[in-house]
């Protein structure tokens, strides 16, 4: 992920905070963010304005957050058994985050970082189209995941937690 001489490494990071949520994903990727940055790439950061977000704080960090909505559903409930366990917490089905998702974002993304219990390969695959690189973390080991790197920074965690998820299967 490091910057070349001509055009820095283009990064977004898809996560959010709230008063369900907590804000350990949001503190993470900023840890991140100022790592890449350091490195010379180019970070923004992409967020629902839930209540209790973090986006200030991104802000003040120094990182351009491009806005999502807060949800209009009130207490959203995914309605398929197949979405992920915290779906709840995207406020909004995936389908209409990546709806939202793609008519903010420019299509020359290098990296589109993913730190969101709510999303799985589903929304990944949809949103390929906008990057060419997907890197998702995540610590749960609960779902599938389509995409080029996985991270999980879990102590303890082994290759063989995933081995019942279809994960990092990269572009398919």
């Amino acid at each position: 992920m490091i910057a070349n001489s001509e055009k820095p490494v283009q990064i977004i990071i898809r996560t959010d905070a709230s008063v369900e949520i907590g804000t350990g994903h949001v503190m993470r990727c900023l840890t991140l963010a100022s790592g890449l940055t350091e490195g010379g790439a180019h970070v923004g950061f992409l967020c629902r304005a839930h209540d209790g977000n973090l986006i200030d704080l991104i802000k003040r960090s120094g990182f351009e957050v491009k806005i999502l909505p807060a949800s209009t559903l009130g207490n959203f409930q995914s309605k398929s058994i197949s979405d992920p366990v915290h779906a709840a917490w995207l406020g909004c089905d995936w389908q209409s985050d990546v709806q939202q998702c793609r008519s903010v974002l420019s299509h020359n993304i290098d990296w589109l970082i993913v730190d969101h219990y709510a999303l799985d390969h589903k929304w990944e695959r949809e949103m390929r189209s906008t990057c060419q690189n997907i890197m998702v973390i995540d610590d749960l080991a609960d779902r599938s995941h389509d995409c080029d790197l996985l991270l999980d920074q879990s102590i303890g965690r082994t290759a063989s937690d995933y081995l019942e998820f279809d994960l990092a299967k990269g572009h398919n």
